[in-house]
């Protein structure tokens, strides 16, 4: 079975991966120069920076074997400080002047709240009505920044956080499994190491942009006998508007993703505070998020040097993403200084920049989703952060997902696989 995959992203080169592995012979067309998509890795003038995601909280235990990896994989060492920027004021977590704003009496009374968790719930409406206006709203804030860049007024409760449901489900939020902060890794040489080794076992044609597809299956004047539309729900549905326009106006309907840009600066170490990093709750920032990853992980800047993170724009403030290089710098080195006390020029800036960043999961996500695929043509699948969660194993078990759908409905499976 011969099978088109568009798309080289995590998602793209997962699904590839599993249909090598299960005898099918997949072909990935990836538009720009690199495998990886948002996972990417630089190294230049001593600083390991990265083009996305900086930690993965789940394992990838298959690829990484596949890839031989697993000597890469490390830890984030501590400490591991979080601070919240909340009414103007950085606050550590947890620390008791930010459990007082934070209005922890109430929300210890979760349980007497239990209702049950609503398709259409939005996710601040839903913390709110568990934990109090003030815990509620701070926490929904936290979340929707740190995992989405956000807004938490426009975020499906259930979707975009579906261990809330579980926990709900159960009577309270606060019963179920935590999240191990110690199961954070990263590789050594970046996580751009991963795509990288996948795509080097694949047959994967860079620089190679798709723009039409036949049904049948044709892609770039080649037959295929399946594709896997590994790209955004945006491109999804121009690449198949031709061919099955109901299928194109569901993907061009209700998926949206937020803009976000990364800012990377390197300063002296003796001017930059050790720990993990800062979320914005205000939303009055120009950085989402901020993060510290030579603090937490070797290598990422040369010796002395130390390297900050800032996540900018989001669903809240989009227009921040699209700022000039040399204004979001400035703008973020002003509240550096005057947020976590950092002092001089970074001797070190790189501004990363993803138009369609974040997949934001709005309520009705899932019936959407379902609807979506409802509409797929025999041969033809969906895949990626657009539909089945926004972490990279997300995306990569969504391209594995997608890669199974497909020749479990092939009529070929029998003779080729």
């Amino acid at each position: 079975m011969r099978v088109a995959v568009i798309g080289g992203g995590m998602a793209g080169l997962s699904a590839a991966h599993a249909l090598l592995g299960r005898g099918a012979d997949p072909v990935v067309f990836e538009a720009s120069d690199k495998p990886g998509g948002k996972v990417g890795s630089v190294a230049e003038r001593g600083f390991l920076t990265e083009d996305g995601p900086h930690f993965l909280a789940r394992p990838l235990d298959g690829l990484i074997d596949a890839t031989g990896l697993r000597e890469e994989v490390v830890q984030p060492r501590p400490p591991m400080t979080r601070w919240v920027h909340v009414e103007g004021r950085v606050l550590k977590a947890p620390s008791l002047p930010l459990l007082v704003r934070a209005g922890v009496p109430r929300a210890l009374l979760e349980p007497l709240f239990a209702r049950p968790l609503r398709e259409d719930m939005p996710l601040r409406a839903f913390l709110v009505e568990r934990l109090g206006r003030r815990a509620g709203s701070l926490a929904a804030s936290v979340m929707a920044a740190g995992v989405y860049a956000g807004d938490p007024d426009r975020l499906s409760a259930r979707d975009a956080f579906p261990s809330l449901g579980e926990r709900a489900a159960k009577g309270s939020i606060f019963k179920g499994p935590r999240r191990d902060r110690t199961g954070l890794w990263n590789l050594r040489r970046g996580l751009g190491s991963l795509p990288l080794a996948l795509a080097a076992k694949l047959q994967v044609r860079l620089g190679t942009a798709v723009e039409r597809i036949e049904p049948g299956w044709k892609v770039q004047g080649e037959k295929f006998d399946g594709v896997v539309l590994a790209v955004p729900a945006s491109a999804a549905a121009k690449l198949t508007r031709g061919f099955a326009p109901r299928l194109a106006d569901a993907l061009s309907s209700g998926f949206e993703a937020a803009p976000v840009a990364l800012v990377h600066l390197g300063f002296l170490q003796d001017t930059v505070p050790r720990g993990f990093g800062m979320i914005d709750a205000d939303g009055a920032l120009t950085a989402i998020g901020t993060l510290l990853p030579s603090s937490m992980l070797p290598g990422r800047a040369p010796p002395g040097k130390a390297l900050i993170c800032a996540i900018c724009g989001g669903a809240r403030h989009p227009e921040r993403a699209r700022l000039s290089d040399q204004e979001l710098t400035a703008e973020v080195v002003s509240e550096l200084r005057r947020t976590m006390a950092i002092r001089g020029d970074p001797e070190y800036v790189r501004v990363v920049r993803h138009p369609e960043g974040i997949p934001q999961y709005a309520p009705g996500h899932r019936p959407r989703v379902e609807a979506a695929r409802a509409l797929l043509l025999p041969g033809l699948e969906l895949a990626g952060a657009a539909y089945d969660g926004v972490s990279v194993p997300d995306v990569a078990r969504s391209g594995a997902a997608a890669a199974e759908r497909l020749l479990i409905a092939s009529p070929t499976q029998g003779v080729h696989i």
